[in-house]
């Protein structure tokens, strides 16, 4: 009678859907453990560059890192979350130095913006990332710290140093560098964790109440725009030219989350990205009126998501510079088409990191085994 009971019966769907979840978490865990060392390895063994040519030192250090980030992109590519692009066009910018501005909801956020960076040639071996401190002790932060990017603290404790230091770093590595793109959560933490506070704000200083995004902080945007601004132009090179305001919308208002993009556990979906850009002149330096700016934006973002939420369909948003818009400039609309990635770079990067990580096995058990035999 138990093996009739349909309550015990084992649903195949969900199995697969199990089965699947398992192998993607055992694959991808066993991803990060070939990759990471490898990336390491070649990056030591190219250290000597630095006493001859750093910029070519960092140019290679640059399209190694943008191996690794193909791997994260992979993560989500291939369990079918899929990101589409509206609002302004900005590709035409992967050369040029600019601010990029997202909202922050949740711990997929940094991969799925990786995968839509990383389908653009030349642009994520060319950016610098600012993230919060805790990020530098992931199994990733390390290649990040390698990289150049810089870990803020939050809190009032911290916030005086660590604005001090962002300022010191954009001139000791994004200039120097030659980096282009740089990104910067203004919320400065995920949104479950930073609205609490950001309402206790707003109710206390008579701002909007946000419930899909929360009240920015200016101060890391004042010191980038008083550190790496387009007048910076100097022996460090030119500086900031364009700002990139991006809107993350996740379907239904649920985001993703990292465990999502291990396992695949959550059916495929479409997350928004929509774009803004401005040109440097267009933006406030004055901290009153930047702040005014950046609420602004932010205010649009949660109308744009209520209604995106509320209906299901992405409004028509206007951008500074839509057809009909105050702004001169004549910049291309997106046409709300998928990221699109090569398979081909994915099979063959790793395959790059494979044959790595046998030829690096390979020779330290060589040179251990000489050791061995000269203490022995």
């Amino acid at each position: 009678m138990e093996l009739n009971n349909p309550h015990r019966r084992l649903d195949p769907e969900r199995l697969y859907l199990c089965v699947r979840a398992a192998l993607r978490f055992i694959f991808w865990t066993v991803n990060n453990f070939y990759c990471i060392p490898v990336h390491f390895c070649w990056v030591f063994v190219l250290q000597p560059l630095k006493l001859v040519s750093k910029s070519t030192y960092w140019l290679l250090e640059g399209v190694m890192f943008r191996w690794l980030l193909s791997m994260v992109a992979l993560w989500s590519y291939s369990a079918g979350y899929h990101i589409i692009e509206l609002g302004d066009d900005v590709w035409d910018l992967v050369c040029e130095r600019t601010l990029v501005l997202f909202n922050h909801q949740s711990t997929s956020d940094v991969p799925l913006i990786m995968a839509a960076f990383n389908s653009r040639q030349n642009l994520s071996d060319n950016i610098m990332w600012i993230m919060d401190h805790v990020f530098r002790y992931t199994n990733f932060g390390i290649v990040s710290w390698a990289h150049g990017d810089f870990f803020i603290h939050a809190g009032k404790e911290h916030r005086e140093m660590s604005l001090k230091l962002l300022g010191q770093h954009l001139h000791d590595f994004y200039l120097p560098r030659d980096r282009k793109w740089l990104v910067l959560f203004p919320e400065g933490g995920f949104l479950k964790n930073r609205k609490p506070s950001s309402q206790r704000y707003a109710a206390k200083n008579n701002l909007p109440q946000l419930e899909n995004v929360a009240l920015p902080r200016v101060g890391a945007l004042k010191v980038i725009l008083d550190n790496a601004a387009s007048e910076k132009h100097n022996s460090e090179g030119d500086g900031i030219r364009y700002v990139v305001d991006a809107t993350i919308a996740y379907p239904g208002g649920r985001p993703l989350d990292l465990l999502n993009i291990f396992t695949g556990w959550r059916p495929s979906c479409e997350t928004i990205f929509h774009y803004r850009r401005y040109n440097i002149e267009e933006i406030p330096r004055e901290e009153e009126a930047l702040t005014k700016w950046l609420y602004s934006r932010y205010e649009e973002k949660e109308a744009i998501l209520q209604e995106y939420y509320d209906t299901g369909s992405f409004p028509n948003v206007p951008t500074p510079h839509s057809p009909g818009a105050v702004s001169p400039n004549n910049v291309r609309q997106l046409t709300g088409a998928r990221v699109v990635h090569d398979p081909l770079e994915f099979l063959v990067r790793h395959l790059f990191f494979i044959c790595s990580t046998y030829l690096w096995v390979w020779l330290i058990s060589l040179i251990v085994r000489g050791l061995l035999d000269l203490i022995w």
